[in-house]
C-alpha cells in the first residue's frame, strides 16, 4: 500500500481546499447531527465541515496512519478513525457522508456508492467530489508513456490505482435510483 506524506500534501492545501469548499457550499442540509468525512487526509476538509456545521458530531476517516496522525496533531479533540472507506460501516446512519478527492482511489464504484448511500440517514446526503481529469492532455500523455512496452511492466500498479468512471455512469446508475 502506498504511503502518504502529510507535510507534502499540506504544501498544496489551498489548491486542495477549493473543490471541498465548493462541494460543502452545495450541500443543502440545515443542521446535520452526524457527519463523516471519508478520506479526510490531514483533516483540512473536516475542519471546513466543522466551520459549516459547528454543532454537528463530525468524524474524519482515513486509511493512512500518517494522515490520521497529522489530523490528530492539528485537532487533538477531533474524532479520527483509521479505517478503509470502502468497508466502513456507520454504527448509526449519518446525516452527511462526505468525501472530497478520495473515492477515485477506491475500486468498484458500482458496489461502493450503494454501500455508502446505505450509511446515509433518511433525509441526509451523500456528497462526493472526485477529480475528472482522465481526458486532460497531461493525463493522456502520461497514460501513453505508461502503456509503452518499455515502461508498462513498471507502471501497471500506477495505471490501476485510479478508479473513476465517466460522469454518465454515476448519473445513470446512482442519481436516478
Amino acid at each position: 500500500m502506498p504511503s502518504w506524506d502529510a507535510a507534502l500534501y499540506l504544501q498544496f492545501a489551498a489548491e486542495r481546499a477549493q473543490p471541498a469548499l465548493d462541494l460543502i457550499a452545495r450541500i443543502n442540509l440545515a443542521q446535520p447531527r452526524r457527519v463523516i468525512d471519508l478520506g479526510c487526509g490531514p483533516g483540512n476538509s473536516t475542519t471546513m465541515l466543522r466551520h459549516r456545521w459547528p454543532d454537528a458530531d463530525i468524524s474524519g476517516l482515513d486509511n493512512s496512519p500518517a494522515m490520521i496522525a497529522a489530523a490528530t496533531q492539528s485537532f487533538p479533540t477531533g474524532k479520527w478513525l483509521l479505517a478503509d472507506a470502502a468497508t466502513w460501516t456507520a454504527d448509526i446512519a449519518c446525516d452527511l457522508v462526505f468525501s472530497n478527492a478520495a473515492l477515485q482511489w477506491l475500486p468498484d464504484h458500482a458496489t461502493l456508492l450503494p454501500h455508502l448511500l446505505a450509511q446515509v440517514a433518511s433525509g441526509g446526503a451523500l456528497a462526493v467530489q472526485m477529480p475528472a481529469n482522465s481526458q486532460s492532455p497531461l493525463r493522456q500523455v502520461a497514460a501513453e508513456v505508461a502503456n509503452d512496452l518499455t515502461w508498462r511492466h513498471r507502471m501497471e500498479a500506477a495505471l490501476a490505482a485510479l478508479s473513476t468512471e465517466k460522469p454518465t455512469f454515476y448519473y445513470n446508475r446512482h442519481y436516478r435510483e
